[in-house]
């Protein structure tokens, strides 16, 4: 059965990729976006809006971007979303999680190859969490039936990270 990605049950339905949302400080509003953002279950964008409407720093401003996008990417609006990333690239295009949930927008419309792209690049500039990245790599390999590329970014994962469950999850699946 095919669904929208638009609705919610698609999004759900999807493995669940490893986002990043970027602390932000300063701003109420967009201390609300970052709360918003890293809460899995948050799909209020609000708080983000009203931030980007005010006069932000430079870093809350980028930073904001990113996480109004992993809400949007939440909602299904995904062109959305690669814009908001976009803007924060445009203002600091060494943000690597801009890039890590770019990939998680072109991963959720089925461009898997340019998610992989997107999470090598997010590797090349040192984000935060490596093993998300690998993570999302192996999702997307899946995806592209490259398994053997899968099962090798899953654990190259679990190499950074031994107790991250879900890459675990995926090799102790196969």
């Amino acid at each position: 059965m095919r669904c929208l990605l638009a609705t919610l049950s698609c999004v759900v339905s999807f493995p669940a990729l490893a986002q990043m949302s970027v602390t932000t400080f300063g701003a109420t509003d967009a201390v609300l976006c970052y709360q918003n953002a890293a809460d899995d279950f948050s799909r209020d964008s609000t708080p983000c809006d009203q931030a980007l409407r005010t006069a932000l720093t430079g870093d809350d401003r980028k930073k904001t971007f990113v996480n109004r996008g992993i809400i949007r990417n939440r909602e299904g609006r995904l062109g959305d979303a690669i814009e908001d990333f976009d803007a924060a690239l445009a203002l600091d295009g060494g943000l690597a999680e801009a890039f890590l949930n770019r990939g998680n927008s072109h991963y959720l419309g089925g461009r898997y190859g340019e998610a992989v792209a997107d999470y090598e690049e997010s590797l090349r500039l040192g984000v935060r969490k490596p093993w998300a990245a690998w993570y999302n790599i192996g999702l997307a390999k899946d995806a592209l039936n490259d398994k053997e590329g899968a099962r090798a970014a899953y654990q190259k994962a679990l190499e950074i990270n031994p107790d991250f469950f879900q890459a675990r999850q995926k090799l102790d699946g196969r």
